[in-house]
């Protein structure tokens, strides 16, 4: 193939040329380190104030504070490792510290759930339904009194699957007010769902946000954790980022961030139809092809799901094999998260949890889309991922 075509989105977008050179050209002029009392760290205090500001104004929020972070994954260990700051105080005294985490969560929440667990911290793992969602009762029935910190991500990043993260905060308040304790930290991994959907509105509730510029079309090595009350970090250091998060603020990606934050928000409805467009070309290609599944089964426009992220299935050929055969043709895919190509379940981790059968799971792969891909492109896969299976299928 002379064209490639780049369909995993949902790992790393396409960086946005205009804004990496504008955001590049402003931070080489302000050069100054932003803690600096100088001219030149008032100027560049001055930029990273302002790309707070406009990120806050792009997610919407109206209260809160925004911690620019080196990325997505730092931001969600940011309230987990919090915990930690108690942990001697409450072991002293004979009492424990659980946490609760959905079953679909991305590595990064997961992994470190795991690790906190070798500590001492008790933890509840939340399985989903048969569609990749998690049911709010069945989160809010795992509280008890011991319970410090929740963990629902916004949008699976395998899956496409949208939480109701409102009904789940709904009831993390009713489940503290009856057991008459302290509401239990709701953090929400909403990395996938910036420039899909409105953040503000769909993570209401939520007591901290983790974000990631390079998911919107901004650079990598940068993220943000949205705050909606005070939080004491573990990790402490020079008192950078009201002291959550320690280190020479990156000026560069948190104005970068910031630019592709707004575009997103700006042209978030241009977003969501061209993504539709794309989904429905998808799901009706993907019928026609004999033994191929969507998993889980979704139609399009499906409100539980954004359409940007579909995980499909060839049953009878592994999802790895065919990630690199359609690679050889020039043609991006994955197996789903890119964190979760390095461990040895490679990305099955969430459709396991699903309850999806053992060979429909081995064959999935992820199809994911942006603003920059054509129908063109969606037909070129469809047309390859045909013949390959076809080729390949045992």
């Amino acid at each position: 193939m002379t064209q490639p075509v780049y369909l995993d989105w949902a790992a790393t977008t396409p960086a946005d040329p205009e804004l990496m050179r504008r955001a590049l050209e402003l931070s080489l002029a302000a050069y100054g380190n932003p803690s600096s009392s100088h001219w030149a760290g008032k100027q560049a205090n001055s930029i990273l104030e302002e790309s707070r500001t406009r990120l806050l104004g792009a997610l919407g929020m109206k209260q809160g504070s925004l911690i620019f972070t080196a990325s997505g994954t730092e931001a969600d260990h940011i309230p987990m490792l919090a915990l930690l700051k108690h942990f001697n105080r409450v072991a002293s005294q004979g009492k424990k510290i659980h946490i609760i985490i959905s079953g679909i969560e991305h590595a990064a929440i997961d992994c470190q759930a795991r690790m906190l667990q070798k500590t001492g911290i008790e933890i509840s793992w939340v399985a989903p339904d048969t569609y990749g969602h998690i049911v709010p009762e069945a989160v809010a029935s795992h509280i008890r009194k011991e319970t410090a910190l929740i963990s629902v991500m916004a949008v699976n990043n395998e899956t496409g699957a949208i939480q109701d993260i409102r009904a789940v905060s709904t009831l993390i308040d009713d489940a503290a007010r009856t057991l008459k304790i302290k509401k239990p930290w709701f953090h929400v991994d909403a990395v996938q769902m910036l420039s899909k959907l409105p953040v503000a509105e769909y993570c209401m509730g939520a007591d901290s946000i983790a974000l990631s510029a390079h998911k919107i079309r901004g650079p990598k090595g940068v993220g943000a954790l949205w705050l909606g009350r005070p939080l004491e970090s573990f990790v402490c250091g020079g008192g950078q980022e009201k002291g959550i998060r320690p280190g020479t603020e990156n000026l560069f990606g948190a104005l970068a961030f910031s630019l592709a934050g707004e575009k997103a928000q700006q042209l978030l409805e241009t977003y969501v139809a061209h993504a539709q467009s794309l989904e429905l070309r998808l799901l009706e290609g993907v019928a026609r092809i004999k033994g191929a599944v969507v998993v889980p089964e979704r139609k399009p426009k499906d409100n539980g799901f954004v359409p940007s992220i579909v995980s499909l299935s060839f049953p009878g050929v592994g999802g790895e094999t065919m990630v690199r055969a359609l690679s050889d043709r020039g043609i991006a895919i994955s197996t789903g998260s890119a964190c979760s190509s390095r461990h040895k379940e490679k990305g099955r981790r969430i459709l396991k949890a699903m309850g999806v059968p053992e060979d429909i799971s081995f064959s999935s792969i992820r199809v994911s889309t942006g603003i920059l891909t054509s129908e063109h492109e969606i037909d070129i896969f469809l047309e390859q991922a045909e013949d390959l299976y076809r080729t390949l299928k045992t």
